[in-house]
């Protein structure tokens, strides 16, 4: 038995069938979609870390056909932002297909994402720029005074969102990487 085998065996949760409660989100991404393996993952990015489970979700014939992962978090700011709530979806290669948000992210004073700023923040992920690899904590993407984007962030954020476009790259990367290590 390989490393990362022997450490797995101690990562599972639990197996069950996809709990009635979320059915129809998981399914409309994954359709095929019939029971869900729970795994332990880290969560270095969050202050209380709470996300600290994957689900590797599977079909009728127990053939992984992709993994979710379910997030609530803030900003990792002090500011009177809304949580961060959003579920990331991978394919069985382990890669992005989806992000989705059942509350909805929002931007600045609470103003709900549109359909274009989910698809920058698409493009955000698949890019992942690496200007964010410089920010050691969110507030030094704004200015102090006015609470702007700095210049040099805007192209990379969802306008007015700075922190929360930050906040969901860091947890992609993050699941991302977990995942590469799943055989």
């Amino acid at each position: 038995m390989n490393i990362i085998a022997f450490l797995l065996t101690f990562t599972t949760v639990f197996s069950a069938p996809i709990q009635k409660e979320n059915q129809d989100y998981y399914k409309s991404v994954f359709p095929k979609a019939a029971e869900q393996e729970s795994l332990k993952i880290p969560d270095p990015i969050s202050d209380k870390p709470i996300n600290t489970t994957i689900l590797r979700i599977k079909n009728l014939s127990k053939k992984t056909i992709g993994y979710i992962r379910e997030i609530k978090t803030t900003t990792g700011c002090d500011s009177a932002c809304l949580p961060v709530v959003f579920t990331l979806f991978y394919n069985s290669d382990k890669e992005l297909v989806k992000l989705k948000s059942r509350p909805g992210l929002t931007k600045k004073f609470h103003a709900p994402f549109t359909v274009k700023d989910y698809e920058k923040l698409d493009l955000v992920l698949l890019m992942n720029p690496t200007i964010f690899k410089k920010v050691k904590h969110p507030t030094e993407m704004v200015d102090a005074l006015s609470g702007e984007t700095k210049k040099e962030f805007r192209s990379h954020v969802v306008k007015e969102a700075a922190y929360s476009t930050l906040r969901v790259n860091l947890y992609n990367q993050q699941t991302r990487s977990f995942l590469k290590t799943l055989p």
